[in-house]
């Protein structure tokens, strides 16, 4: 048993004798808490210096806790999405890999208690983390794209096309490198900005806004 799973363990124990004495509520604020503690204790060096954290979180509670919560496990699971981005973001960190969330209400865990468990799940190609927000709020897994290059422009041939006259028909691509994501712009007539600034390759981070025309994408890089 290594020294985190000992630890675990220890938690698991204490939160158990607790809640079996005092009958405490499962909060949504101890869940984000105890998420927020996984991802830290997680935490190591990645490549070319950068800090990673894992991206594979399964929380654990009983039923009856399940049911005393204001939300449904699967809003749950949304808002702690939310909350491991912002944690990430907040120590300028990134995943490991696709950030995905699990909530499951079992029998197995004990009244009271919350378990979780934060692991690192790497793509299967190799594929670095991140996520395109479109203007509609509808999210893109780039992991999920075919290949390590992504086409942007009018073309209705590309990637992701875009329908915006201030758009060229080849206008950018991303491009998956071993730090993470690089837009490229290719030659584009009204260019490609980032965070307001006209590039023709920047390395993408957490939050950064993508402009090309009119039109406004979100990198999460998650």
């Amino acid at each position: 048993m290594g020294l985190r799973d000992l630890e675990r363990a220890i938690e698991r124990g204490v939160d158990g004798v607790l809640g079996r004495v005092f009958r405490a509520d499962v909060t949504q604020l101890e869940i984000n808490s105890r998420v927020q503690r996984e991802l830290d204790a997680g935490m190591r060096a990645g490549a070319g210096g950068d800090r990673v954290m894992p991206n594979d979180i399964e929380v654990r509670i009983h039923p009856a806790d399940a049911d005393r919560l204001d939300d449904s496990t699967t809003t749950l699971q949304k808002e702690l999405i939310a909350v491991a981005r912002k944690h990430a973001r907040d120590h300028e960190c990134t995943f490991e890999g696709p950030l995905v969330v699990r909530v499951h209400a079992t029998d197995e865990a004990q009244r009271g208690t919350i378990e979780v468990y934060a692991t690192a799940e790497q793509s299967v190609d190799g594929t670095p983390p991140g996520t395109l927000v479109y203007p509609n709020g509808f999210r893109l897994d780039l992991t999920r794209v075919k290949g390590h290059i992504i086409s942007l422009g009018r073309d209705p041939e590309s990637h992701i096309e875009i329908d915006d006259e201030r758009a060229s028909r080849h206008h950018a691509r991303l491009r998956a490198t071993d730090r993470g994501w690089l837009i490229e712009d290719l030659g584009s007539t009204n260019g490609t900005r980032v965070n307001g600034f006209r590039t023709t390759a920047q390395q993408l981070h957490d939050g950064d806004q993508i402009a090309i025309g009119a039109t406004m994408f979100l990198f999460d890089a998650s």
